[in-house]
């Protein structure tokens, strides 16, 4: 009896184990089924869903990071001349341009596009005092992604665009020294 049990676990296994059985269902050789395939391709779509909103908000942070350190060290060389000298550069009306009193002053960032696209311009007029706008050029335009310029009012001012120290005038962004 033992025996014949014996041979029977045998000829199971070499059954199960052989890649060429006979049976309706012969064994897979290493292959995965579809439904395998769309479980692992579902997945990782779902990974994507979650991790890709994620990802823009870091690159929108880090654009708005960059513009407000811009114009912070912008205007601590500003207001460093203003101190100094008791008034404003003249306004160059001109974007990317230094102003001539503050070549030695402005680091060089000053002429290239900005973080979010368009370039600077010192702005002092009669409508501002002392104010930095970032301003569309044909060779670079702003962004008009509101969400990046909302965080950029957010991290400086008082979260609104149309008032405070930071403002959306006329599709420009505007960064107000002394009004």
């Amino acid at each position: 009896m033992r025996l014949l049990l014996f041979r029977h676990l045998l000829l199971m296994a070499s059954v199960v184990a052989s890649p060429y059985t006979t049976s309706r269902f012969p064994r897979r050789l290493g292959a995965f089924t579809l439904v395998e395939i769309s479980v692992v391709v579902t997945l990782i779509g779902l990974l994507a869903a979650v991790a890709l909103p994620s990802y823009r908000q870091v690159g929108l942070k880090s654009k708005a990071t960059a513009v407000m350190n811009d114009f912070r060290t912008f205007s601590g060389a500003l207001v460093t001349y203003n101190l100094q000298q008791a008034k404003w550069p003249a306004g160059t009306g001109v974007p990317a341009e230094i102003p001539v009193e503050m070549t030695s002053n402005l680091p060089p960032a000053f002429t290239r596009p900005t973080p979010i696209g368009g370039n600077y311009e010192w702005v002092s007029n009669s409508t501002y005092k002392a104010a930095i706008r970032i301003v569309t050029t044909s060779n670079s335009h702003m962004s008009d992604d509101a969400e990046l310029v909302e965080m950029i009012d957010r991290l400086m001012d008082d979260g609104s665009l149309s008032s405070g120290s930071v403002q959306l005038v006329a599709g420009n962004l505007v960064y107000i020294i002394e009004q």
